[in-house]
């Protein structure tokens, strides 16, 4: 408890502390309080999700319904002359119709069709009561009564049985009926032909024996033209942006064309955390939006009993729900931050409008290209905005998600969203937005006035979002060129490598007027970092191994043997110094430059020193999950491991050299100890077989480390100008 100065009547007041929520969260709420107050907000929110899918599943009802009318079995009427012909008619026509459905590749059940029934169209077949009295078939089929009739008529013992069909040839119901019975009856002639000239003295034979061989069916396919699995997203997805798109409005260009922009903006909170209760708020709208149209979707498919054919194969159930709940969040994120960034570069409610509509309309083609049949989920639609997040929802409905292209469509959207975010923080508030001053879209890629020491956090997300879908796309170009070597196949990655963990970093730098020496840590070193590295290159392996070893399954071994035997085939006749050169080195050193240099530095500039090592750790170790187009998460928590030793160094020494050097040599040696199974091997160690080792190792390997980290703390730290250690800095 506390005294509070102020009082009546002089009598201290006790005051208790209390936890206050942080300054964004408050102005969030501020700002989600006001735009609830907005009827538009509520009938846009809330009225229209309520009457629109209950006019939706009733209108789908009247389709089906007369979809099933129309795909409902025909019935028609067959006279037969004498009451006796019912027998013979049903004897040959079930044979005929066994034949057709053998040349057709159908198989009859015969418990439930057996031999001589009809399938589909029904035959309903008519003959007098009378045994002594024929029917008049012509008067019959003439005046509509029936839509053929069937007279049987024997000449003689030598001669073929004759059925004469009376038709009516204006009548669509006679000629489809008067078809459907000649093709049967024409299977049994051809049949008897068949059997009579196999049992000549030599046995005569067709000209062409014509057999169809039917495919099995495809796990998955569908005779539809496209799946409803994949209109469903697609709708959730355009409403949850149109209850997005006013709020966005009117908390920017709004604010900017009632005034109220410059005093918020020159009040004393930064201009970032504006933005982001802006942003929360917005995007609370959106998932409300996407809540409300979710929730009136499920009640009325589950009402009107269309969840089997809106949700896919495995219908309506919790996981479909959770799942779609969660990729309309991720997708809302992005698109939320995609129109702050236009809205807050509009002057006026107008002009953002005209900016949106476009927008709007652009991201219909996606959508709806995803409804087209034979598209499957891969690489580049991984990485496509608004595309991936149509497909990955479809194929959670069906119920055959693929894990890499969900992980890769939920990081890639995330890392949009991102890099959107930052793009928007740099243009709210500014002059040209304020005052009406010149500004153009152009004033995102401006280069700084100034040199910066370090990459902003926004820098360094527009980084990994152009790095990742880059990184998944191009690394599967060389594996896809068959008549490429095993050696031209590393070649390439190795070029492919340096351009984007190195050449990235580099040009972002350049561009953005930072400096090489603090902005990617290339500092020198002490001796002593050098040496302690050193020794954790070698000595670090074993800790790694063992755990990857402990994460792996006996299952899941076999099952990563068989994924990487052609591979590890081709790769033990490539010479060591080229494995060394391209599995090792390369991706050290280019690695090493953007996640220790430029993420790793960006992140410093925005958060505290743990938090940085964390991130940049956790990120490592994503990128690392996945190998030849499949996850192997098992990586991630040995190379997580890894990337937070190398980024501690980094902080701890202000050098990207010393870790760089680890980083080779723990690569090296793991690949040389795969060139020497057949040698460990001798010496009761399955390295190849992930057995775990010798314990003798694992003390050695521990001894050596502790020394290491030793060396490593009694290291000096690099000192700016002003005598600060660099690793105190923030």
């Amino acid at each position: 408890m506390s005294i509070d100065s102020r009082s009546t009547l002089g009598i201290p007041v006790a005051r208790s502390k209390r936890w206050r929520s942080p300054r964004w969260w408050r102005m969030a709420l501020k700002e989600l309080r006001e735009i609830l107050r907005d009827r538009r907000t509520i009938i846009t929110l809330v009225a229209m999700p309520l009457l629109i899918y209950p006019l939706l599943g009733v209108t789908m009802q009247k389709l089906l319904v007369t979809q099933l009318a129309k795909e409902a079995k025909v019935e028609y009427r067959i006279t037969l002359e004498r009451p006796k012909d019912i027998h013979l008619f049903r004897r040959l026509f079930g044979r005929g119709h066994v034949l057709v459905a053998q040349r057709e590749g159908r198989e009859l059940d015969p418990e439930q069709r057996p031999a001589g029934t009809i399938e589909d169209p029904i035959l309903n077949m008519f003959a007098s009561e009378d045994p002594g009295q024929d029917v008049d078939i012509t008067s019959m089929v003439q005046n509509g009564d029936s839509d053929i009739g069937l007279r049987f008529i024997r000449l003689g013992d030598e001669e073929p049985l004759r059925c004469e069909i009376v038709y009516r040839p204006d009548s669509n119901n006679s000629r489809a009926v008067r078809r459907f019975v000649e093709d049967r009856f024409r299977a049994v002639n051809e049949a008897f032909a068949v059997e009579r000239l196999a049992a000549q003295t030599p046995p005569e034979a067709l000209p062409v024996a014509v057999k169809s061989v039917v495919l099995p069916r495809q796990p998955g396919a569908t005779d539809a033209p496209f799946s409803l699995a994949t209109l469903v997203p697609l709708i959730l997805i355009l409403m949850t942006v149109t209850g997005a798109v006013y709020p966005a409005i009117d908390l920017t260009a709004g604010e900017r064309e009632r005034g109220t922009l410059e005093a918020l903006v020159s009040a004393p909170v930064p201009r970032h955390e504006l933005l982001f209760a802006k942003y929360l708020a917005v995007l609370s709208v959106a998932m409300l939006t996407a809540l409300a149209n979710l929730f009136s979707m499920v009640v009325t498919a589950y009402a009107s009993g269309l969840e089997g054919m809106l949700f896919g194969t495995g219908g309506l159930s919790v996981r479909v729900i959770v799942c779609t709940l969660g990729l309309l969040c991720v997708f809302a994120a992005f698109f939320s931050a995609v129109i702050l960034v236009l809205t807050s570069f509009a002057r006026s409610f107008k002009e953002a409008q005209a900016y949106l509509i476009p927008v709007m309309l652009v991201s219909l083609a996606p959508g709806i290209m995803c409804l087209l049949p034979g598209i499957e989920f891969n690489v580049t639609y991984a990485v496509t905005p608004l595309v991936n997040i149509v497909l990955l929802a479809r194929d959670v409905f069906d119920d055959r998600v693929v894990p890499i292209w969900a992980m890769a469509t939920l990081l890639s959207t995330v890392l949009y969203s991102a890099v959107a975010l930052g793009a928007a923080a740099r243009i709210f508030g500014t002059d040209a937005v304020l005052y009406g001053s010149d500004g153009s879209w152009s004033d995102l890629l401006r280069r700084p006035d100034e040199p910066r020491a370090r990459p902003t956090l926004a820098q360094a997300m527009f980084g990994l979002a152009v790095l990742f879908p880059a990184f998944l796309i191009l690394s599967s170009i060389p594996a896809r060129w068959e008549g490429l070597s095993i050696a031209g196949r590393l070649t390439g990655n190795s070029v492919i490598t340096a351009l984007l963990f190195a050449g990235l970093p580099l040009v972002l730098t350049s561009v953005s007027r930072i400096s090489w020496t603090t902005g990617l840590s290339l500092r020198g070193a002490s001796l002593g970092a050098f040496a302690a590295c050193a020794i954790l290159g070698l000595s670090l392996w074993p800790f790694a191994y063992e755990m990857q070893v402990l994460l792996l399954s006996t299952e899941r071994l076999e099952a990563l043997e068989k994924l990487f035997a052609p591979f590890k085939a081709q790769l033990d006749a490539v010479p060591l110094w080229l494995k060394l050169l391209s599995l090792a080195a390369v991706p050290a050193v280019c690695e090493e430059l953007f996640f220790r240099g430029f993420l790793l530095s960006a992140f410093r500039s925005a958060m505290s020193k743990p938090l940085s090592i964390a991130f940049s750790g956790a990120i490592f170790g994503l990128f690392h999950v996945i190998v030849q187009q499949s996850l192997f998460a098992e990586r991630f928590v040995p190379t997580c491991f890894l990337g937070l030793v190398l980024a501690a160094i980094c902080v701890r020494t202000g050098s990207l050299w010393p870790g760089m050097l680890l980083h080779v040599m723990h690569n090296g040696f793991l690949l040389s100890l795969s060139s020497f199974t057949d040698e460990l091997k001798t010496l009761g160690i399955g390295v190849e077989s992930h057995q775990h080792l010798p314990a003798m190792w694992l003390i050695t390997a521990a001894i050596a480390v502790a020394a290491a980290v030793a060396l490593l703390m009694n290291t000096p730290h690099p000192r700016d100008s002003h005598g600060v250690p660099k690793s105190w800095e923030h």
